[in-house]
């Protein structure tokens, strides 16, 4: 009795963790929603934004991430040109703040930090 008992607990246990899947697809099968508390998340390119800048975040972030970097979006401004970013199968979302000249990249992660 106590080993059907033990083989059943065993069994549910297993069917429990097959479930889990750190690099599964968010469950709308989309990209990694951007945190509805943050700033806007551009998916739209302004031409105004160099290819210095794009260049210097792009890599910044390549440097601190796992998986394929994607620009999505830029927006320029005299203060900080924006650059934003999706990273991997999950697509999570990424902001750098850059100077239109590439220097001085600054990255910010965008998604929410209870979606990790």
């Amino acid at each position: 009795m106590t080993i059907r008992f033990t083989l059943a607990a065993l069994a549910l246990g297993a069917a429990a963790l097959a479930g889990c899947d750190d690099t599964a697809v968010p469950s709308g099968g989309g990209q990694m929603a951007p945190s509805p508390a943050g700033p806007p998340f551009i998916e739209s390119m302004d031409g105004s934004v160099s290819n210095a800048a794009i260049s210097s975040c792009s890599n910044a972030l390549d440097a601190q991430t796992d998986g394929a970097v994607r620009v999505v979006g830029s927006e320029f401004s005299q203060a900080a040109t924006a650059v934003y970013m999706r990273v991997g199968t999950n697509g999570a979302p990424w902001r750098c703040l850059v100077s239109n000249d590439g220097s001085n990249p600054s990255l910010m992660f965008m998604g929410s930090e209870g979606s990790l």
